[in-house]
């Protein structure tokens, strides 16, 4: 089985003090790969674990647009923050990449994707996070895991790690036989 994160921050985002290399040493250390790195509005992480690290990297972004955070997964450039979420998600699709809605119902996040927002870009919503770990209200991951099933969009856990401690705690399992490195071979 692979053991995927697709969230996950580096000290590219200003609220993250992770370091590069201690965050590929946990990565590796947990057995995790492939991951996505998704800095705030930012790819240079991502591109400089990719460079050092021994395991698949998907080059991802937290993107905020105006109405909420938005990440892109299989990224050639970075998306420009302070775009309408249908902007976002346009740029995230014309570079292949995937559209995966993190953190859908915390209650205690201002960054969390307005309602009307996430119904506007639920035809392009490739994967939604049904567990986040750094999502502690009781019932937030719940009503996720809930919204997925009711538009049948395939679901991920992941560990929104802004710290190297924070990774190997929450991730998504995959049959190897089932990924083949793709975009789509992901969803």
């Amino acid at each position: 089985m692979l053991r995927l994160d697709l969230h996950i921050h580096t000290c590219f985002s200003k609220d993250s003090a992770a370091p590069i290399a201690s965050g590929v040493q946990r990565i590796q250390m947990n057995g995790l790969g492939p991951v996505a790195i998704t800095d705030h509005d930012d790819i240079q992480g991502a591109l400089e674990v990719r460079r050092l690290a021994p395991f698949p990297v998907i080059i991802g972004e937290e993107i905020k647009s105006t109405d909420g955070d938005i990440i892109g997964l299989f990224l050639q450039r970075r998306v420009p923050s302070g775009l309408t979420p249908l902007e976002t998600v346009g740029q995230i699709k014309d570079q292949g990449g995937l559209v995966l809605v993190p953190h859908p119902f915390c209650r205690l996040r201002t960054s969390v994707l307005d309602h009307g927002a996430l119904m506007d870009i639920l035809p392009f919503i490739d994967l939604i996070e049904a567990y986040n770990a750094r999502t502690v209200l009781p019932g937030d991951n719940q009503k996720g895991l809930v919204f997925a099933r009711e538009h049948a969009l395939p679901m991920v856990a992941s560990s929104d790690a802004h710290s190297a401690l924070e990774l190997g705690g929450t991730y998504t399992e995959v049959p190897d036989s089932e990924y083949d490195g793709t975009a789509q071979g992901l969803v």
